[in-house]
């Protein structure tokens, strides 16, 4: 059982993306699942989340696989300034996950990692209470702490890989790649 990450943002060709990962997730002999991954969007409820999925053209029909939608967290640790790293409960339940996100610049901070799978990894995946966890100490730490929960939870959850699509100026895919874990 694999745990595919899909977010709230507008992703060009989101549907086809997500699509052709569980495709590709059950030729090798995967049972993948959608887990709804955008930190407090859609109400910060499961059903707005599974319904924000779906207004951006991704549903079970289109994935071809189960969606699970649920706020349930783990806590898997704490950072060294105190704040505790959550993670999806479901992910976490599953044999391994994969993040799918654009990479691109944040609009509030600046930093190494921005906007992609490091974020969705961090915010996304850690549900509400994740992301309250994350922009605790304010958008001048939001850089360094994405980064620092990322790093938590590549070391005790289940993650296989990422797909990260790049836009260009068009916002359309430019490209596509697969990151491993490490």
């Amino acid at each position: 059982r694999i745990a595919v990450a899909v977010g709230s943002r507008g992703l060009a060709d989101l549907p086809l993306v997500v699509s052709v990962v569980v495709d590709e997730l059950k030729r090798r002999g995967a049972q993948p699942f959608i887990v709804p991954s955008m930190g407090s969007h859609g109400g910060a409820t499961a059903e707005g989340q599974q319904a924000l999925l779906a207004a951006l053209g991704v549903t079970e029909a289109s994935a071809g696989c189960p969606i699970v939608s649920s706020m349930e967290t783990v806590e898997l640790g704490k950072l060294p300034n105190g704040l505790p790293v959550y993670m999806d409960k479901q992910s976490m339940l599953s044999d391994g996950i994969v993040v799918i996100n654009r990479v691109k610049p944040h609009t509030s901070f600046s930093g190494a990692s921005e906007s992609g799978l490091v974020k969705m990894l961090s915010i996304g995946l850690g549900k509400q209470r994740g992301a309250e966890s994350c922009h605790a100490a304010g958008m001048g730490q939001m850089a360094q702490n994405i980064v620092d929960v990322a790093r938590v939870k590549l070391a005790k959850a289940p993650v296989l890989f990422g797909v990260a699509t790049l836009e260009n100026a068009s916002e359309k895919i430019s490209r596509v790649a697969a990151a491993p874990a490490e």
